[in-house]
């Protein structure tokens, strides 16, 4: 099985290049492919990251960020 970044796996589902991935944050598609490997990405970024695709940005920084909150469960009344 393939162990793909969660940038990959965005662009595969939306059907994007890394030229336009990169598009969508001004960036060049070198850079997009940087980010896809987990090199060069700040904390800032990966926020971006998040607004505009909805990334989290724990997956995509977890030494930052830590792991993903668990989900929230709701008390049974």
């Amino acid at each position: 099985m393939e162990n793909k970044s969660p940038i990959a796996r965005y662009r595969e589902e939306h059907e994007l290049t890394l030229k336009e991935f990169g598009a969508l944050f001004d960036v060049d598609q070198s850079t997009a492919l940087r980010w896809e490997r987990g090199l060069h990405l700040s904390a800032k970024k990966a926020i971006e990251i998040e607004a505009k695709t909805g990334i989290s940005r724990h997956a995509l920084l977890p030494d930052i960020f830590g792991p993903p909150p668990a989900a929230k469960v709701e008390a049974a009344e």
